[in-house]
């Protein structure tokens, strides 16, 4: 996600030296710079949004080849540009060129402003995957994780659909117009930069607080002994935080209990929502596998999917917030205290 920030900041940056009136006047506007720079930055979104959201469904192999071809259109395209010297002048196709170049440049511009749609279409598909996981398993992502990626793809969406409807008329507008559109697209990248950044502020304490389930600070409550007993028996003897494929109604069901009595369990005596209270069962767990010598030689990957964990993304980012260290660090260091006692 943090590198699908700085693609945008790469746009507002050749944005100001293409189309400013001073800047463009600058020597580096007459090389293939700008145009090359210009297409890493558009070319390289779909993509990044693309395996930030897969990502969130599974692991994500970045040794495997097929993953590398998200980089073809881009090399095309720079290809192009160099192969028939499409500088920063002919790039914006407001001057006499060579028909040869003219033609590259459009080339170019129309694989940008027409690949996103393919990335759009996959990015929503994997959403719908993630709603549905979501609804299956409670414990994979937070509401505010959901309403932050959201806005991000839908962002993206809207920041397309202007660039997209500005390339079909284009043409047909007069420059003062196409400059409005032009302007208008601008400001609306610094507004989704911006606003995703006060988006981020505002849930920040939600994305970032991890509080994982500890027997010993549990708040004793008024409530039925029994039934919180049930739940334990359901920790500590079925431990069936390590299904995968958990949820609110899979708990409540072997416990006993209705979900919305487990719910109302788990706010009042353990002061957690189900999604942290999962998580830190299953970090609990990892923590005692990594910590076991005999589970020395098992890898991190295993111990993620023994641990409940059914993606590795998400497994050491609760992890890491839930320790403050990654599941190497802290094996490393459990080996080496028990080296010394």
């Amino acid at each position: 996600m943090s590198f699908f920030f700085i693609l945008n900041a790469l746009w507002v940056i050749v944005t100001l030296l293409s189309w400013n009136d001073e800047l463009k006047k600058l020597w580096i506007n007459t090389t293939l710079f700008t145009p090359v720079l210009t297409a890493f930055a558009l070319l390289l979104q779909g993509p990044c949004l693309y395996l930030y959201f897969r990502s969130l469904v599974e692991t994500i192999d970045f040794k495997h080849w097929k993953l590398w071809l998200h980089l073809l259109p881009f090399g095309v395209v720079a290809l192009a540009i160099i192969a028939f010297d499409v500088n920063g002048v002919a790039w914006i196709l407001k001057s006499p060129m060579p028909a040869e170049t003219e033609a590259a440049a459009r080339f170019a511009w129309t694989i940008i402003r027409c690949l996103p749609i393919i990335y759009i279409i996959a990015c929503f598909s994997l959403i719908r995957r993630l709603h549905e996981q979501q609804h299956h398993l409670y414990s994979v992502v937070s509401p505010a994780k959901f309403k932050l990626d959201y806005f991000v793809l839908w962002s993206f969406v809207t920041h397309w659909a202007w660039a997209f409807f500005q390339y079909l008329v284009g043409n047909f507008l007069s420059e003062e117009v196409n400059d409005i559109i032009g302007n208008c697209e601008d400001y609306l990248v610094v507004v989704q930069l911006n606003a995703l950044l006060v988006l981020g502020l505002i849930n920040a304490r939600e994305l970032l607080n991890i509080s994982p389930y500890d027997a010993k600070k549990v708040v004793n409550q008024p409530l039925d002994e029994s039934k919180i007993e049930l739940v334990e028996r359901v920790i500590n003897e079925k431990k069936i935080y390590l299904e995968n494929n958990i949820n609110l109604e899979r708990f409540a069901e072997a416990a006993g209990l209705k979900p919305r009595v487990l719910s109302s369990i788990l706010h009042a005596h353990y002061k957690l929502n189900f999604f942290d209270f999962i998580n830190g069962l299953r970090v609990e767990e990892a923590k005692r596998l990594l910590a076991d010598p005999a589970m020395a030689e098992v890898s991190i990957l295993d111990i993620i999917y023994k641990s409940g964990f059914n993606s590795q993304s998400s497994f050491q980012r609760i992890f890491k917030r839930a320790t403050g260290c990654t599941p190497t660090e802290y094996r490393r260091t459990a080996r080496s205290e028990s080296q010394v006692s």
